[in-house]
């Protein structure tokens, strides 16, 4: 485009105030902040500018045509980005869906500190301040015997604490076979020398035995890692060193013992049959401490809980770090109300540490299944619906040999590929989340809540 063409259509840009004067904006400035508007309208500006300037677009636009695309602007912020959405995909813990739901006493923690003023730090016998996590104290101790605990915002924190407070400067011997990469790219050897220690790989990937970690041991070792490997197995010819050994190695040589849990449960009735560790088992062998997450397996909101020896708890406590790190009020009132569940569960009743939809039987995902393909079949007659046989997993990280046995509803659109119907079910509100299976779609009913089948009956109903 010439320079004289270029200068053309930018004379023809539209002004700020022509904009802002258009009808279209009148019920908005009344509504938003007008310095807001004002921003969006530059930002609106600015942006066919460059696009006229690359040559992505050949006319300037009216005042009118700017004014509507800030009005969409502003109709899509004043809208919650983090919405509820259907879990069709089968996975329970999933962990871009916000994982573990809060059972109902959670969710009634929650709003009774959100709507009021709360005893977050205040200690009403004394009248004194105190830490925000006291109140929880007492809950883990009477859940798994524990001395003492603290909880952070969430386990990867926890690892970064644990090893900022007792390995600075100092080196930490750890399995290779546990060198554990999560998702975000989370990987532990980086996290170990983000917290300023030094990494010290003892054994292989598939053998490591107590005296890989005693030939290690120098001047200058300040912890001793046990990370579980939740998100994946070695199998064959393997050998790992038990936590009650490392125990007794620490011993001996007065250094900390921490065990990264990340997951695990707190019931043999609920963990029968999981390739996940019990808690109290991890605790009774002894270590200083012990990190688990407060959602995945056990069902609440995410944190970072530790607990171990009242010493080592004071040390993480007394460290900068920790304060960085701490809980909110929310967090506090939800894991609070999550644990006091716990305490009351019983034999047979799984719903926290496994979760309400893994409960749900063959039978029960078969009528529902059945339900569904039938509403949907009067909702599109001209599209095909099946019940079928599918899978789901607990997600989140844990137990990743475990497949739960699901049925699904495969969907198949005369004018509309499997990737174009997740696409429009993804992006709608509220959203639906399926997956393509063998050039289908497919949703899984494992995952699906009550008030769900409408909810999808009606978006497919509008594709």
């Amino acid at each position: 485009m010439s320079t004289d063409k270029s200068n053309e259509l930018m004379r023809k840009v539209p002004q700020v105030d022509a904009v802002l004067m258009d009808p279209a904006l009148r019920e908005p400035q009344e509504a938003y902040r007008h310095d807001v508007v004002v921003r969006l309208v530059r930002e609106e500006l600015s942006r066919i500018r460059k696009r006229l300037q690359d040559g992505k677009q050949t006319d300037a636009p009216s005042a009118a045509a700017v004014a509507k695309a800030v009005v969409g602007r502003l109709e899509m912020l004043s809208k919650p980005l983090m919405k509820p959405t259907v879990n069709a995909a089968g996975i329970v813990l999933h962990t871009n869906l916000g994982r573990a739901l809060l059972c109902e006493s959670a969710q009634v923690a929650v709003q009774s500190v959100a709507r009021a003023y709360s005893n977050l730090e205040l200690d009403l016998w004394t009248g004194k301040r105190t830490r925000r996590d006291i109140t929880l104290e007492p809950l883990l101790h009477a859940l798994t015997g524990c001395e003492a605990s603290t909880v952070v915002n969430n386990n990867s924190a926890a690892v970064f604490l644990t090893l900022s407070a007792l390995a600075q400067g100092g080196e930490v011997i750890t399995s290779r076979g546990e060198l554990v990469e999560i998702g975000g790219s989370y990987r532990v050897p980086d996290v170990v020398r983000s917290a300023g220690c030094t990494l010290v790989e003892v054994g292989t990937t598939n053998h490591t035995r107590l005296s890989d970690y005693e030939n290690a041991i120098t001047e200058n070792t300040r912890l001793l890692l046990k990370t579980h490997t939740s998100n994946y197995k070695v199998i064959g010819f393997t050998e790992e060193t038990g936590i009650d050994e490392l125990v007794a190695l620490g011993k001996k040589h007065s250094i900390p013992v921490y065990v990264d849990l990340g997951s695990g449960y707190f019931s043999p009735e609920s963990g029968e049959g999981l390739c996940e560790d019990d808690v109290l088992e991890v605790l009774d062998a002894g270590p200083d401490l012990v990190s688990i997450s407060g959602d995945k397996l056990l069902g609440g909101p995410q944190a970072g809980i530790v607990m171990g020896t009242p010493e080592m708890i004071l040390k993480l406590r007394k460290n900068p770090m920790w304060r960085a790190l701490r809980i909110d009020k929310l967090t506090v009132a939800a894991l609070g109300a999550t644990i006091a569940e716990h305490l009351k569960l019983r034999s047979g009743e799984p719903e926290l540490t496994r979760s309400n939809h893994i409960a749900a039987t063959l039978d029960d995902q078969k009528r529902l299944a059945q339900r569904l393909r039938r509403r949907l079949a009067e909702a599109r007659p001209e599209w095909k619906f099946e019940v079928g046989d599918g899978i789901g997993f607990y997600g989140g990280g844990s137990l990743p040999e475990e497949k739960l046995a699901a049925k699904v509803v495969t969907v198949e659109s005369p004018d509309m590929s499997a990737d174009e119907i997740d696409e429009k079910l993804r992006r709608g509100d509220p959203p639906v989340v399926g997956y393509a299976l063998g050039g289908v779609f497919a949703l899984n009913v494992l995952t699906l809540l009550p008030g769900d089948v409408e909810i999808i009956i009606g978006r497919i109903a509008e594709l």
